[in-house]
């Protein structure tokens, strides 16, 4: 069970879905944490890789916030997130940009990782870290 006091990372693109599709998996794990049923861990990287794909062009006509409520959203988890380092070198994934959420969740203790990555997803698990998809986590909360 995910509680406040288990911190969790939730991957760039599953954040980025929240903003995509109202009442969503992904939108019901952003409301969660803004609910204080967890500790969401985020890196400056992941922040700033996260503000770039909220900011798309491409993805403005197609998401339900306004750009004053992204930015706001942004500022959020700016300041109540788990903001760790982001320095520990991790070499996991098939995909070496997923390294970075690892490297996170590990240096944040997080219990989870949330993603809807193939390649994150094929490990399931690293070190004491589960790594699964929205629907499931959505089913700890």
């Amino acid at each position: 069970m995910a509680t406040s006091d288990s911190p969790v990372l939730v991957d760039t693109n599953v954040l980025v879905s929240a903003t995509l599709v109202r009442a969503g998996n992904e939108d019901r794990i952003l409301r969660a944490w803004r609910r204080g049923s967890f500790e969401l861990v985020l890196s400056q990287e992941i922040l700033e890789e996260l503000g770039r794909a909220l900011l798309y062009e491409k993805l403005r006509r197609y998401r339900w916030m306004s750009e004053q409520e992204v930015i706001r959203l942004l500022e959020f988890l700016a300041s109540e997130s788990l903001l760790v380092p982001g320095k520990l070198e991790v070499t996991a994934s098939r995909d070496p940009e997923d390294d970075k959420f690892l490297a996170a969740a590990l240096e944040g203790d997080a219990r989870y990782v949330v993603s809807g990555g193939r390649d994150l997803l094929e490990l399931k698990r690293y070190r004491n870290i589960h790594i699964i998809r929205p629907a499931a986590f959505v089913k700890l909360l």
